[in-house]
């Protein structure tokens, strides 16, 4: 018990008087949204036509999930039960494959790994998990039940019910969040991680660019309980087509145990989110995780893949690229052309990258030790986990390019981040 105490000692809360401000805004954004509600009620009183005009508009969610997401054509559909919490998971490949694990984002659910289950499954046993909270895993409704430390113990304990020594994590977004966090608290359990368009949790909650619908005055509104959940349920149609408006794009899709085709995935996300307490445990994981922080001089030992789009509108890219400094051995790759979910939007060489990644030869070599140098800023550290890289130029902003002039020799330098 005293190494798992000293595990979970990586994290610290922020200050106090940082917790009343948040608290303070929260009250503010949430009596914004009662008075925006009064103004509705009674304008539909004044006005009745309003009342069938929201009708008509108003999204019919489906009350059971599209076949393409029970069917067996991406994996198997498992159960884990822990103490009181049921967690579903969809598993494919063989299992006396190394496992890896897949870790959501928000709003998602496994399915949004369905690009990448088919493509992992040749080398791994793969583990697609529906977070706590999550579409077809229970949902508690207290608070205290996602917290870091929690949130990280049910994964501990959800992989030694699999039979999991340690496994690959690759993340995204609220996912990717918990992979950062659960690499740091359980390190040995941890042979490699992969974050996907999203900082390091000590980066992340306080360089949210304004125009991210998940932006910080969001993240202030949420912490109420009872009242963003309705708010969200009301507002759910319009959130989950901004954060999924690549798969409005997405003409066909193969699925079904036959091979049918399918042409509208959003019913996957609108059925996922269609009722009040969908929405409830994911505001949870907000409602603590912005709490918290890794300790200063915590780096991680594992090799780390950071991948991003370079006109991701969620997260600012100098923040996603800096995440390097918390990794000791560290490979960036940004996909260009690409937003918020290059696992989605930009499948081929995004699975290109992680195969590369995960089973490439260069990666199951030993690293090459680099020669300590003064200068160890963020293109310093962009590189200092690879190799010795010369006159390294990286061009920052919030639509951040792969713009990598390199001198020669390359020798150092894994193929796939070099743009050709």
């Amino acid at each position: 018990m005293g190494s798992q105490k000293r595990d979970y000692d990586v994290l610290e809360i922020v200050p106090k008087w940082e917790i009343t401000k948040i608290y303070l805004r929260c009250l503010l954004a949430n009596f914004t949204i009662l008075l925006k509600w009064l103004y509705e009620s009674v304008k539909c009183k004044v006005n009745p036509t309003a009342i069938m005009r929201r009708t008509i508009e108003r999204t019919d969610f489906p009350n059971k999930p599209p076949i393409f997401m029970t069917d067996t054509n991406l994996g198997r559909h498992s159960y884990v039960k822990l103490e009181n919490t049921k967690l579903h998971f969809v598993e494919a490949g063989s299992r006396s494959n190394p496992i890896v694990l897949l870790l959501h984002g928000f709003p998602d659910c496994w399915f949004g790994w369905r690009y990448q289950i088919p493509e992992l499954t040749h080398y791994f046993h793969v583990i697609a998990l529906d977070l706590k909270g999550f579409n077809d895993s229970d949902k508690p409704h207290w608070r205290f039940e996602y917290t870091p430390k929690k949130v990280c113990e049910d994964l501990r304990k959800f992989l030694i019910a699999i039979s999991a020594k340690s496994v690959s994590i690759i993340g995204h977004d609220l996912g990717a969040t918990i992979g950062w966090l659960f690499a740091h608290t359980n390190p040995e359990m941890v042979d490699k991680f992969v974050s996907v368009s999203t900082p390091h949790p000590n980066l992340l909650w306080d360089n949210l660019p304004k125009s991210s619908p998940f932006n910080r005055s969001w993240l202030e509104f949420v912490q109420l309980p009872m009242l963003p959940e309705m708010e969200l349920k009301h507002t759910a149609d319009k959130l989950l087509r901004r954060c999924h408006s690549h798969v409005t794009k997405e003409k066909l899709y193969l699925s079904g145990t036959n091979g049918t085709l399918t042409n509208n995935l959003m019913e996957a996300y609108l059925y996922s989110f269609c009722q009040t307490d969908d929405w409830r445990g994911p505001l949870n994981y907000y409602r603590n995780f912005l709490f918290y922080r890794v300790r200063d001089g915590e780096i991680l030992q594992c090799p780390c893949l950071i991948i991003t789009g370079n006109d991701d509108r969620f997260y600012k890219l100098e923040s996603v690229v800096k995440s390097s400094e918390f990794c000791e051995n560290f490979i960036i790759k940004i996909i260009e052309q690409c937003g918020r979910a290059p696992h989605q939007e930009m499948a081929a060489e995004f699975n290109s990258t992680l195969l590369k990644f995960l089973i490439g030869k260069k990666f199951s070599q030993k690293p090459t030790e680099v020669q300590p140098t003064q200068a160890r800023g963020l293109v310093g550290r962009m590189f200092g986990g690879i190799g010795t890289v010369a006159n390294n130029t990286v061009k920052l902003g919030n639509n951040l390019r792969e713009t990598y002039a390199f001198a020669n020799p390359l020798s150092n330098v894994p193929n796939f981040m070099i743009k050709g």
